[in-house]
């Protein structure tokens, strides 16, 4: 795993005056308002303004793409490297954090336990809670009870881009809030989770003989996504399918990067499996998926 950062552990940190000040500043969630700041603010300090969502790259890796330059008052960018981008998805809604909300990023690896952070994983950006539990375990945690908690593992590229300086809501969760989500991932993991990987593995097993090639394990990813509500990334089905315990006679297992590749050039992928055949699945990833359903059941 790569360094996280500057990591700082077990302290309720906040930003709630950043956040009052913000939310005074800027009217209606619309950054065409910027130019109507109160009198004694002077809007003096450009900031560059990259009208992309979080999920579309960093503001160094987004090509030729030019930002917008935002002026804002220099109290509240307070001479630090901050960069303004768009919210994409619901993770973050219960903190108050909506699709297309803009947010004001510090470029920085100096994270706290507790705060809202923009981290890549594998070539993914999110922006999640970060938190370290009881036991020194790393976590990102979603602000939306139907996104699991995700734990940071020393297989991952990790890399921490910078925290949440702003928003038009206030963005901070508790350390206890962030434990007790944790806790209670843990005790259904143990619950629902012990025979996952058995299951998988007898599985494929049965299907052994449909596996054409490894990119099948794409049809693999779409059922565990599709029908068993598996919501982890893709790279991370492929490190958990490298890892299942399968005969020596198996042949196509599963690469780095081949289920990607697979749904990258497989448009229909990416809908729900119960729309592949109307949209032109081959005949063997279909035979493929009826018979995994089955045999997972």
């Amino acid at each position: 795993m790569q360094p996280f950062g500057d990591l700082w552990n077990g302290a309720d940190y906040g930003l709630y005056c950043e956040i009052k000040l913000f939310k005074e500043l800027i009217d209606m969630r619309n950054f065409s308002s910027i130019g109507q700041w109160p009198m004694e603010m002077v809007c003096d300090t450009p900031v560059p303004y990259y009208e992309v969502g979080v999920s579309c790259g960093l503001p160094g890796e987004m090509g030729e793409l030019p930002p917008e330059m935002v002026l804002l008052p220099s109290m509240l960018t307070r001479g630090r490297q901050v960069f303004i981008v768009d919210a994409d998805g619901d993770s973050m809604t219960g903190v108050g954090i909506y699709s297309g909300d803009a947010l004001l990023i510090e470029s920085t690896q100096r994270v706290h336990c507790g705060e809202v952070v923009m981290v890549s994983i594998d070539g993914e950006e999110l922006l999640k809670v970060y938190y370290v539990d009881d036991t020194g375990r790393h976590w990102l945690l979603a602000a939306n009870p139907k996104y699991q908690p995700r734990e940071l593992t020393a297989d991952m590229n990790v890399r921490i881009c910078g925290r949440m300086v702003c928003n038009l809501s206030a963005p901070h969760v508790s350390v206890k809030h962030c434990g007790e989500v944790v806790r209670q991932f843990k005790a259904k993991q143990k619950q629902h989770q012990p025979d996952m990987y058995e299951r998988l593995t007898e599985a494929v097993i049965q299907c052994s003989h449909l596996f054409w090639a490894a990119s099948a394990w794409a049809v693999v990813f779409g059922v565990l996504r599709d029908k068993y509500s598996y919501d982890k990334p893709v790279a991370e089905f492929e490190r958990m399918a490298q890892a299942l315990k399968l005969p020596a006679t198996f042949r196509f297992v599963c690469g780095e990067g081949s289920v990607q590749r697979t749904i990258s050039n497989h448009e229909y992928m990416r809908k729900s499996i119960d729309k592949w055949e109307e949209q032109g699945a081959a005949d063997r990833e279909l035979k493929l998926m009826t018979v995994l359903i089955k045999e997972l059941a």
